[in-house]
């Protein structure tokens, strides 16, 4: 894998990432420090889209565990200009804000991290012009269940 925006060799692989052939010549050397931070970058990226986790937290936790040399350290965008691109990837994998009642709740908001049931209850009344959404995991019910006092509004 070539970090170098001006290198003009291309490989080409097959599905199962065996090489097929190389066009061009790399005469350049390795650059370890921004290979470094580019498979960093890739890392939080996946984490990003796949987890709620805030793009701070996952930067700051990423980075705490790479252990970065300096150079690569310092060729590392910042987490508020890490941050604002992430955002917006993150924002193409969100769901619109629904405008009215009737709209489909993927199966990623049905469920906890951990695959457990979190919409409780779907439910429309009036003839479909209200809606009650509930969300609770199974561990939060059966605390509410066992509490002797419960404080509503």
């Amino acid at each position: 894998m070539c970090s170098e925006s001006e290198c003009g060799v291309y490989i080409h692989t097959n599905t199962t990432d065996e090489l097929i052939c190389i066009n061009g010549n790399h005469n350049h050397s390795v650059n370890h420090d921004q290979l470094e931070t580019k498979l960093l970058r890739d890392k939080m990226k996946e984490r990003i889209l796949s987890e709620t986790t805030s793009i701070t937290k996952i930067y700051d936790e990423e980075i705490a565990k790479a252990n970065l040399s300096k150079e690569a350290a310092a060729i590392l965008p910042t987490v508020i200009e890490y941050r604002s691109n992430m955002s917006k990837v993150r924002r193409k994998n969100t769901p619109v804000i629904p405008s009215g009642i009737v709209f489909d709740i993927p199966e990623f908001y049905e469920q906890t991290l951990s695959c457990q049931r979190f919409l409780f209850m779907d439910l429309f009344m009036k003839r479909g012009q209200d809606r009650i959404l509930v969300f609770s995991s199974d561990e939060q019910l059966q605390l509410l269940f066992d509490s002797e006092i419960i404080f509503m509004n």
